[in-house]
């Protein structure tokens, strides 16, 4: 039975832009009402997730923010924050919610231009450990780099692995209007030319800055022929520092996430069609594939080799051009996954839409593999 339902989406362009935080929230939650056909009148709660609002604008009530945003109308609504799974933690909230609300908004929302890049690296850094990671020089870059090393060396991955998702993202990017880098045409040559950010990882393994906004109406039931089911969700939460861990290739929140998710829609790994992955870095990409079950530890590279995971294969990963390549603004990109999914689910994706799309499935994560939040959601009945 499903989780609840998809009702309506809708999605800013992520990237840089000089439009204020509420402005973005208002644009998607717009869209969002006019995709379901609803109005705020038939919404009974909403939750903003957001992530960098407090230390970056002195935003942190932006529940009360967005009420303001809906005149004549008192609501529940709470904020979330949980790192870069908030939209996907919102979203999971939502459904559990549907116990007492039939229509629930889900806004995600972020702002990161004109920061300096310091304090903005300083406040994205608040999502790892202060005491065991950051004390010791752990940003995230270099966080994800030490990954990409143990990954190396303990199944051979190479730089070229990582290259050909920087490569895939980005040409799946020039078909989505709402990414960050539509229109945008990245060769080797660019990648080549990238500096090292924290070996082995250059800089177009690694994600850009975005602003953005996304949004969802979750409700109890399905409204028409274009309501998406929420077939399985699920969350689970790890100790954020690596030197709390044994292994460091692969998250196990993900893998606990995905295994709640897949037996609540009753299916296995084998039959989702297409995902949307957290790929902050590339090496996140190989990482969530093989904590999805997609295939076994260290051979996610074979199926990126094979062409399995590009637009075109029998796997496509990250259509919209993920988090590399479509954008990743922070506290509304599991919003946005979801927004992707739904469209591919509709057939309504356009340029990008894929060939096979009945079973889709969005992986969100906080941190290095702190939170994730995974959704498996099915085509509209």
């Amino acid at each position: 039975m499903p989780q609840g339902y998809v009702v309506g989406v809708g999605k800013t362009r992520f990237g840089p832009t000089s439009k204020s935080l509420p402005m973005l929230a208002q644009e998607a939650l717009i869209a969002a009402l006019e995709d379901a056909g609803l109005t705020i009148g038939d919404i009974d709660a909403f939750i903003v997730a957001n992530y960098l609002g407090g230390p970056n604008e002195g935003r942190l009530h932006l529940n009360s923010v967005v009420a303001g945003l809906l005149p004549g109308v008192n609501l529940p609504g709470w904020r979330v924050e949980a790192a870069c799974a908030s939209g996907g933690v919102a979203v999971h909230q939502a459904l559990l919610s549907l116990s007492r609300y039939e229509n629930v908004l889900v806004l995600g929302v972020e702002r990161m231009s004109g920061i300096p890049g310091m304090l903005l690296t300083k406040n994205i850094g608040m999502a790892g450990d202060l005491d065991l990671d950051q004390g010791a020089g752990l940003n995230f870059p270099a966080s994800y780099a030490l990954v990409a090393q143990r990954h190396m060396q303990t199944y051979g991955t190479t730089t070229r692995d990582l290259e050909l998702i920087s490569l895939k993202n980005h040409e799946n990017a020039r078909r989505n209007p709402l990414a960050h880098f539509y229109h945008k045409s990245v060769v080797q040559a660019d990648i080549d030319a990238g500096v090292t950010v924290a070996s082995p990882l250059r800089l177009f393994d690694c994600c850009p800055v975005s602003d953005g906004a996304a949004a969802a109406v979750i409700s109890r039931d399905s409204r028409d022929g274009r309501s998406i089911p929420v077939l399985g969700s699920g969350l689970s939460t790890d100790a954020i520092s690596l030197t709390q861990r044994t292994v460091h290739t692969s998250f196990q929140a993900a893998r606990d996430a995905a295994a709640t998710a897949y037996a609540q829609a009753d299916i296995v790994a084998a039959d989702v069609d297409f995902a949307e992955v957290h790929d902050c870095f590339t090496i996140a990409e190989i990482v969530a594939m093989e904590d999805l079950g997609f295939c076994e530890p260290g051979a996610a590279v074979s199926l990126i080799r094979g062409g399995v995971t590009s637009r075109d294969g029998s796997l496509p990963v990250n259509a919209s051009g993920g988090l590399k390549a479509g954008g990743h603004a922070i506290g509304a990109t599991g919003v946005g996954q979801v927004y992707e999914v739904v469209r591919q689910l509709r057939g309504e994706a356009g340029d990008r839409q894929l060939a096979r799309a009945e079973i889709g499935l969005t992986h969100n994560v906080g941190g290095v593999g702190g939170t994730c939040a995974i959704h498996v959601m099915g085509s509209a009945s």
